[in-house]
């Protein structure tokens, strides 16, 4: 594929209606993946521009007019509403789509409040998402400049108009008008509705915000407002709507304009996505989970099986030697001395590098036999208390999973912790499993330290099992380590 420079053009056929695009991204891989995105829609395109600060969008917003701008709200010289409101001045009447990662989906919200037309999820979205989204940002962009340009065309659109609009008082919440698309999308009769407020549009637990809605348009100068809003049809069935409110005269009271865009679909398939992505990171995990025990096993084995036999051989030449040579076997006898050393030292990380024998003595066993050995050479003070778990009934692979996260988090406070005292527990109850791990060392500043390979792999092979994990430390305070699991289907066996 060809990525255009700045302000150059992908040509369609002229013969088609076509629509003209600005995407204001700075990630050369966000932006990849954008356009390769954008070809899968099969949208008439005449021109797709590119920018890649607010500057550059703004030049290009002045050089010509596009149909839709597609803007990071992350970029080199402005950053979050900033970045909507600088290129927003300069777009004119022109629909905004804002992009944005999975943990800024509450500040993409808000920036839609502000007049952005929609928002997306960077990697949570497909070419079907990406098309309905540009579509509906146009739609309902053409339909809002509509509005204000004649009232004899608002009629035709407000009883027309492919998405439902209700009209309601910001004094009483009474519907006062609607379109016959709404009585389709809600299944009321128009009837039905007209006898009803917008509270009987959504669930009484969320009646406070509706209220607060409306005092908040008598008591201010707001002429317009955006936001998503849970309603209820009449069979019960939940719908997520992206609604735009504009404050209007209606027969000569104060009222509220309700146009509608359902975004259930879109939310759900967003939903499913993150699932998706969840379900891939386990079986990720659990691949690497099974590489790292494949080549513990390995590893302990030739160990066990090829080092220490060719040093016990060397052992036996040495015995023969001594007796050959008997007034150098001060030197011989120092040799064996090292060599029945590095056995030693080799068999203990063959110990640790082999499973451990969960199935035959259990996970507490195991636990504990790995805690002497540690006590055997450390001068740590450990306590177990494993008195409240029950294990015959958890799968082997969760046991053994729990088991290294007890031997890499041993590890890291051997490394790094200066302690002299850890306490563990391992407990369960009806609905959970819980780890905790805490020593009296000389903690650190999870700010700014980055979490280790030790710390990573605890956090990796917990979320195979839907496992959450808190760390709570602070400088020359120690540090806990915290694990939670639930009793689901991946822990039983």
């Amino acid at each position: 594929m060809t990525l255009y420079a700045e302000d150059t053009i992908m040509a369609i056929p002229e013969t088609q209606p076509s629509l003209s695009v600005l995407i204001v991204e700075d990630n050369p891989g966000d932006l990849f993946l954008l356009e390769e995105t954008l070809r899968l829609t099969k949208l008439p395109f005449k021109e797709v521009l590119k920018a890649t600060s607010a500057a550059g969008a703004i030049k290009s917003l002045q050089k010509q007019k596009v149909s839709v701008v597609l803007l990071d709200l992350s970029l080199p010289d402005s950053s979050g509403f900033n970045s909507y409101h600088q290129v927003n001045e300069y777009a004119g009447d022109v629909p905004i789509i804002v992009l944005t990662g999975l943990a800024d989906t509450e500040l993409a919200l808000e920036t839609m409040a502000q007049g952005a037309q929609d928002y997306l999820v960077k990697g949570e979205y497909d070419e079907h998402l990406l098309a309905k989204s540009i579509q509906y940002s146009i739609e309902r962009n053409r339909i809002r400049l509509s509005l204000v340009e004649s009232n004899e065309s608002y009629r035709n659109l407000f009883f027309n108009n492919p998405l439902p609009i209700f009209i309601w008082d910001i004094e009483t919440l009474a519907i006062l008008e609607l379109n016959d698309i709404a009585q389709e999308e809600y299944g009321y009769t128009r009837e039905e509705l007209l006898k009803m407020s917008v509270l009987d549009l959504r669930k009484p637990e969320h009646h406070y915000k509706i209220r607060a809605f409306a005092k908040e348009f008598q008591q201010t100068d707001t002429l317009k407002k955006s936001g998503i809003w849970e309603h209820v049809k009449k069979n019960g069935e939940a719908l997520i709507l992206d609604i735009s409110s504009h404050r209007i005269d209606y027969k000569g009271r104060p009222a509220i304009l309700a146009i509608h865009n359902n975004i259930t679909e879109k939310v759900r398939l967003e939903e499913k996505l993150a699932e998706q992505k969840i379900l891939k990171q386990k079986e990720i995990n659990e691949a690497m989970i099974r590489v790292q025990e494949k080549e513990r096993y390995e590893i302990s084995t030739e160990l066990h099986d090829n080092v220490n036999q060719q040093l016990t051989v060397a052992m036996m030449y040495i015995a023969s030697a001594e007796q050959k040579f008997k007034d150098e076997s001060g030197l011989l006898k120092q040799s064996s001395g090292f060599i029945l050393h590095a056995i030693e030292e080799i068999r203990k990380l063959s110990q640790t590098l082999v499973t451990p024998l969960i199935k035959h003595f259990g996970l507490s066993k195991a636990i504990e036999g790995l805690l002497d050995d540690i006590a055997a050479v450390n001068t740590l003070q450990i306590d177990l208390t494993a008195d409240t778990f029950f294990e015959d009934d958890i799968k082997y692979d969760f046991k053994l999973s729990i088991f290294r996260m007890v031997q890499e988090q041993m590890n890291n406070i051997i490394k790094h912790a200066q302690a002299s005292q850890v306490n563990i527990e391992l407990m369960r109850n009806n609905h959970m499993i819980y780890l905790k791990i805490v020593d009296n060392g000389v903690g650190f500043d999870s700010n700014q330290q980055r979490k280790g390979i030790g710390l990573y792999n605890i956090i990796s092979r917990a979320e195979v099992y839907n496992g959450v994990v808190d760390i709570q430390t602070a400088p020359g305070k120690g540090c806990g380590l915290y694990i939670t699991f639930p009793l689901s289907k991946e822990v039983f066996a």
